[in-house]
């Protein structure tokens, strides 16, 4: 090999080097900035509560907003996948992100009637609790310190956080049904339809997370290794 070709494959190795190093610190910052959002989110709610003596009335008074604008920043996620910061399934992202889209935007934004309903507390704390975790394992698996605990929560929440997150969205969405009947009767149906795809859809998230519980409990091989968005 020649001296100019060494040199051009030198080149190309630091330039990829750079890159990658470049994208794994922009991963960083951005699940460092998601995981604050949603435990800003998931602290004003429980002292809201406490305050509050647990009057869940008032929760999306006070933090409806700010869940809203960090919920919708998910939306960066299904740019990762695309264009291939990260190696996730892209539909399976693109179903988690939608979900919550509609349920933030087209549910909660436009039938404030069901703003008060105790669904939304335990949503909220669900899917914070989740994000949380999430996020903070996304972080230690970028920096290559994955803490055993940590392994161990984000693959066992889950067992309480996915019903108790998906049943209080279905329950948002079927409060809302009698006030979209009012508002348009196709945008009525729409929801029905949707309503009635939470039960499969919840059915493949949940056995999708059981099976990766025994993939990285199962034995110590591969744990706090994968950097995908599961």
């Amino acid at each position: 090999m020649s001296s100019s070709s060494s040199s051009s494959s030198l080149g190309s190795s630091r330039s990829k080097t750079k890159i990658n190093t470049g994208i794994n610190g922009y991963l960083i910052l951005y699940n460092s900035i998601s995981c604050v959002g949603w435990s800003y989110v998931l602290g004003l709610s429980l002292l809201e509560l406490v305050k509050n003596n647990g009057n869940y009335t008032i929760i999306h008074d006070k933090v409806g907003w700010i869940l809203t604008i960090v919920q919708t920043g998910a939306i960066l996620e299904v740019f990762h996948v695309i264009i291939g910061f990260v190696k996730s399934p892209l539909m399976t992202t693109v179903f988690q992100v939608s979900s919550r889209l509609f349920i933030v935007w087209l549910v909660l934004n436009i039938f404030p009637q069901v703003h008060s309903h105790w669904a939304f507390t335990t949503m909220t704390i669900a899917w914070c609790i989740t994000e949380c975790l999430r996020y903070s394992y996304y972080v230690f698996n970028l920096v290559g310190k994955q803490p055993g605990w940590l392994l161990w929560c984000r693959y066992t929440f889950f067992y309480i956080l996915y019903p108790l997150g998906a049943g209080s969205e279905a329950m948002l969405v079927y409060q809302s049904l009698p006030h979209s009947k009012q508002l348009n009767n196709t945008y009525y149906w729409l929801e029905v339809l949707i309503l009635i795809t939470y039960f499969p859809g919840f059915f493949v998230m949940y056995t999708h997370m059981i099976s990766q519980r025994r993939k990285y409990l199962g034995g110590s091989k591969g744990k706090g290794k994968s950097k995908k968005i599961e």
